[in-house]
């Protein structure tokens, strides 16, 4: 089986330093952006077989991205970094649900984040 391939939409750098690290040392193969709006561009293509995406950024939000995604069925494997407690009612109430594979509540144990993407 080929090594997956993710990508990390999220502007915080020495989180995804140490994500990048520990995810190639699982074979995973990443490729990170901090520029939403570049971000979105990537997440269209079709290239990655995970998506990170962290909730607040500058420029587009991982809400936004989400909402265009959906409005143009655009489907991907996507999970969600936040540090707000009440992401899955916002998800819901935004009819966003549907599009996240998961939810991933910052700080991010690693433990749980590789059984999210492995499952």
């Amino acid at each position: 089986m080929a090594a997956k391939r993710i990508l990390i939409v999220d502007d915080d750098t020495e989180l995804c330093e140490e994500l990048i690290d520990s995810l190639n040392s699982e074979g995973y193969f990443v490729d990170w952006i901090q520029d939403s709006i570049k971000g979105e561009q990537l997440i269209r293509s079709d290239n990655y077989d995970i998506i990170l995406l962290d909730c607040k950024m500058p420029l587009l939000s991982g809400l936004d991205i989400l909402k265009r995604l959906k409005r143009e069925n655009i489907k991907r494997r996507i999970f969600l970094f936040t540090g707000r407690s009440h992401i899955k009612l916002a998800l819901k109430e935004e009819n966003l649900s549907g599009i996240v594979s998961g939810v991933i509540s910052k700080p991010i144990r690693f433990e749980d984040l590789l059984s999210k993407i492995k499952g």
